[in-house]
C-alpha cells in the first residue's frame, strides 16, 4: 500500500460489466500527497496549518496519535499542477474485480473526468496537451513582446495591420 493523490468522477463506470465506480481512482503521478480532485476542481494541492494546541486538545484530548495538522482552503499555488493533458489513473472495479487503467482529462487547470476507461488494460502513460496556436494567439503572443522590446527602446506603439 501506497501513498496516492486521487481523482473522483461520479459518472465512471467500468467497461467489462458497466458497474458505477463508487471510489477515487488512484495517481501516482504527482507528488502523492493524498489530495483529491472533484470534477471541476483546480488541480493544485492545498497548504497544510499546524493545529493549535488548545483547539487540538478540544477536539481531540488526549489521543496520542490525534492529528497535529489540517488542510486549509489555499493552494500552494496559483499554478495548477498541470494544465492542460491526461493524468493515468487505476483502480480495480469491486463488482468483476477488473484492474481499471484511465486518464483524469485536465483542461485549463480544472479536472473535468475520467475518460479512456480499459479493463485489464496496460498501464497508462502521461500525455500533456499543447495549446492550439491561432492566428489570434500569436498576434496576441508578438504585441506582447514588441511592447517589451518597444518599452525597452523608447519606441512609439506600432498597430497591427487587419490582413482579412
Amino acid at each position: 500500500m501506497g501513498l496516492y493523490d486521487r481523482f473522483y468522477d461520479e459518472d465512471s463506470k467500468c467497461p467489462k460489466c458497466n458497474a458505477k465506480i463508487k471510489t477515487e481512482w488512484q495517481t501516482e503521478q504527482f507528488e502523492c500527497l493524498l489530495e483529491s480532485w472533484k470534477k471541476g476542481d483546480f488541480v493544485q494541492y492545498h497548504k497544510w496549518e499546524l493545529i493549535p494546541e488548545k483547539e487540538r486538545k478540544k477536539l481531540y484530548g488526549d489521543m496520542k496519535l490525534g492529528p497535529s495538522s489540517r488542510r486549509t482552503n489555499q493552494y500552494l499555488s496559483d499554478a495548477p499542477l498541470l494544465l492542460n493533458g491526461k493524468v493515468p489513473v487505476r483502480i480495480s472495479c469491486k463488482k468483476c474485480k477488473s484492474s481499471l487503467e484511465a486518464y483524469a482529462k485536465v483542461v485549463a487547470g480544472k479536472f473535468m473526468g475520467i475518460i479512456e476507461i480499459e479493463a485489464d488494460g496496460e498501464e497508462k502513460e502521461f500525455v500533456i496537451f499543447r495549446p492550439e496556436t491561432t492566428a489570434k494567439s500569436l498576434r496576441k503572443e508578438f504585441a506582447n513582446r514588441l511592447s517589451h522590446l518597444q518599452e525597452s527602446c523608447e519606441h512609439e506603439n506600432t498597430k497591427w495591420m487587419n490582413i482579412e
